[in-house]
């Protein structure tokens, strides 16, 4: 396993790329530095001032082990029905979501949350956009990037 620590400059291209693909403003001071870690050959974790995220190539994804970085993306909630298909890598399902936020265009990336206490349970990547989503009776809303127990939640067990 490699660990480094970038320089500040560096800090703030990889912060810069983050939001920009991402979507999102995580609202850092410019000293912020990101920490690597590479349990294995190209997934990287990259974590900075309590922000986590998940690099593979070239796209990121929030980490759901950090809810500070959870909350800065829109949610969809969905019934216990959904949970066991969730969990298991499948993509979530208009049948299957009891509540959404506004996420505006598709490739959007969204928490998904079980219904009974609200705790996140994977991160998706909307398929259509939010208003389409609404008035869909059937099909596949968001694509599953990552949930709890995939390889990015195991490999994190090892940091």
């Amino acid at each position: 396993m490699r660990r480094w620590v970038l320089s500040r400059r560096d800090s703030a291209e990889m912060i810069g790329k983050i939001e920009s693909s991402l979507k999102v403003s995580l609202d850092l001071p410019k000293s912020a530095q990101v920490s690597c870690a590479e349990p294995e050959d190209g997934v990287v974790f990259a974590a900075l001032d309590g922000f986590e995220f998940v690099r593979t190539g070239e796209s990121f994804v929030p980490f759901l082990g950090s809810q500070t970085t959870l909350g800065k993306f829109p949610t969809a909630t969905v019934d216990e029905g959904a949970i066991k298909f969730l969990l298991n890598g499948a993509d979530v399902m208009r049948p299957g979501i009891r509540a959404l936020d506004d996420w505006g265009e598709a490739g959007r990336l969204v928490v998904v949350k079980e219904e009974t206490k609200g705790r996140p349970i994977t991160v998706g990547s909307a398929a259509v956009t939010s208003a389409e989503a609404k008035g869909m009776a059937k099909g596949i809303c968001l694509k599953n990037l990552h949930h709890l127990g995939d390889r990015y939640w195991n490999l994190h067990k090892s940091l």
